[in-house]
C-alpha cells in the first residue's frame, strides 16, 4: 500500500485550490447535462438529488483511495457524454431499466480491466469514427443553446454576451460567470424560484433494477463505449502526457465495480477524468511530480461535500429558467465538438467512415431494436472496411 500519507502532508492552500478547481469545473460544466438525463429517465427531484449523491461518493471515494493508492494524482468524474447520450434514450425506458443498464455497464467496464483482449477491442476502434460519434451525440446540446432566440430573448442576449465577454477575458471561468450571469437576469425578471431551493443534507433513494436485452443493447452498450472511448482513453493519455505511469485495469475494475455498486440510488458512471484533471497535475499544483497527487485527495473531498450537498445543487438548477439550462447545457459542450469534428475530419483515411458514423448516429433511426449511437459505429465500419479492401 505504500507509506501512510499524514494528513499534515497534504494542508497545503495549492494542493486544496487545485482541487477545488478541478471539482468547480467539473460541476459548472456540466451538472445541468446529469440532471436533465436523470429528468428523461423518469427520475423525480428527490431521486435527482440521489443520482448526485452517488456521483459524489463515487468520484470522492475512487478519487481518494486510487490517489492515496498509486501516488499519482488520479483524478475521477463523471460521464458527461455518456450523460448527454442518455437524455436522447432514456426515456423510452422505465426508470428501473436505466438503471439495470448503469449496472451491467458498470460491470463491463471492470470485465474489461480483468481481460485484456477486450481492452484491446475498444483501442481498435478508429479514432475519428469514435469521435464523430461523440461530435453527433452532443450537436443537438449546442443546437438547442441557441433556440431561447425565438422564446427568450432577452435570456438569450445576456446569456450569450456573458459567453463571448468570459471566452475573451475570463476562459478559466466561464462556466461559472455564466450562471451567475443566468442568476442575475432570473432575479432580475422575477422568474427565478427561490421558494424552492433547499439546503437539506441529500438522501439516497434506491431503485431496483430491471435487466432487459433491450434495456443492455441501447443503454448499456453506448454508455460503455462512450465512457471507455471518450473518458477513460482521453484521461488515460492525459496521465500518461505528465509522464505518470497508470495501472489502468486495477482504475477500470475498481471504477466499475463501484459503478455498479452505486448505479441503484443512481451513479451512471464513473470513470477517469480528462479535461478537469490538467488542473492537478501542471507544475502550479507542485514543482515535484511525485506529490501532486495530493491535489486529487482535496478533489476526491470536494466530491464528497458536494454530493452530501446535492440538494442544494438540483433545486438551484431547477429553479432556473429552461432557456438557461438549455444555454448552459450546449456552451458546456461547444469545446468538445469542435475538439471532435477536428478529429474526426484530420485524417483523409476516415473522412467517409467519419462522416457516415456522424450522420447516421445524429439521425436518431432505431432497427430492430437498436439505437443509432451503436448503427453509427457499425455502418460508418462498414463503410470503412469497405473502402480498405478497395
Amino acid at each position: 500500500m505504500g507509506e501512510v500519507v499524514h494528513a499534515s502532508k497534504i494542508l497545503n492552500i495549492r494542493y486544496a485550490s487545485a482541487g477545488l478547481t478541478a471539482v468547480v469545473i467539473g460541476y459548472t460544466g456540466s451538472v445541468i447535462i446529469i440532471i436533465q438525463a436523470a429528468m428523461a429517465a423518469g427520475a423525480t427531484t428527490e431521486q435527482i438529488t440521489s443520482w448526485l449523491l452517488a456521483l459524489g461518493i463515487a468520484m470522492g471515494v475512487t478519487s481518494i483511495g486510487f490517489s492515496l493508492r498509486y501516488k499519482i494524482p488520479v483524478l475521477m468524474a463523471w460521464s458527461t457524454p455518456g450523460a448527454a447520450m442518455l437524455i436522447g434514450v432514456v426515456d423510452q425506458y422505465d426508470l428501473t431499466v436505466s438503471i439495470g443498464a448503469f449496472v451491467m455497464t458498470g460491470l463491463m467496464i471492470a470485465l474489461t480491466g480483468c481481460f485484456k483482449p477486450v481492452s484491446r477491442m475498444i483501442q481498435s476502434i478508429p479514432q475519428p469514427m469514435a469521435t464523430a460519434m461523440l461530435a453527433a451525440i452532443v450537436l443537438p446540446f449546442c443546437m438547442n443553446a441557441f433556440l431561447p432566440a425565438e422564446s427568450d430573448f432577452r435570456i438569450f442576449v445576456v446569456m450569450l454576451a456573458a459567453f463571448l465577454l468570459a471566452k475573451r477575458w475570463l476562459p478559466k471561468y466561464v462556466m461559472i460567470l455564466l450562471l451567475l450571469a443566468g442568476l442575475g437576469i432570473a432575479l432580475w425578471d422575477g422568474v427565478f424560484a427561490a421558494k424552492s431551493l433547499k439546503l437539506t443534507l441529500a438522501t439516497p433513494v434506491l431503485v431496483y433494477p430491471e435487466f432487459t436485452l433491450s434495456g443492455f443493447i441501447n443503454i448499456s452498450i453506448p454508455l460503455y463505449l462512450v465512457t471507455m472511448l471518450s473518458q477513460n482513453l482521453p484521461g488515460m493519455a492525459m496521465l500518461r502526457s505528465y509522464n505518470y505511469s497508470l495501472p489502468l485495469p486495477q482504475i477500470l475494475i475498481g471504477s466499475g465495480v463501484t459503478n455498479a455498486m452505486l448505479a441503484p440510488i443512481g451513479g451512471f458512471s464513473v470513470n477517469l477524468a480528462a479535461i478537469s484533471a490538467a488542473a492537478c497535475m501542471n507544475e502550479d499544483v507542485d514543482a515535484d511530480p511525485s506529490l501532486r497527487y495530493r491535489s486529487t485527495i482535496w478533489a476526491g473531498l470536494f466530491y464528497l461535500l458536494a454530493g452530501v450537498w446535492a440538494t442544494a445543487v438540483v433545486t438551484l438548477f431547477l429553479a432556473l429558467p429552461e432557456a438557461i439550462g438549455q444555454m448552459m447545457a450546449g456552451f458546456a459542450v461547444l469545446g468538445t465538438l469542435l475538439m471532435c469534428l477536428q478529429n474526426a475530419f484530420n485524417d483523409a483515411r476516415y473522412h467517409e467512415a467519419a462522416l457516415i458514423t456522424f450522420l447516421v448516429t445524429v439521425s436518431g433511426v432505431t432497427l430492430f431494436g437498436i439505437g443509432s449511437t451503436l448503427w453509427g459505429l457499425v455502418v460508418g465500419g462498414l463503410f470503412y472496411l469497405n473502402k480498405k479492401k478497395h
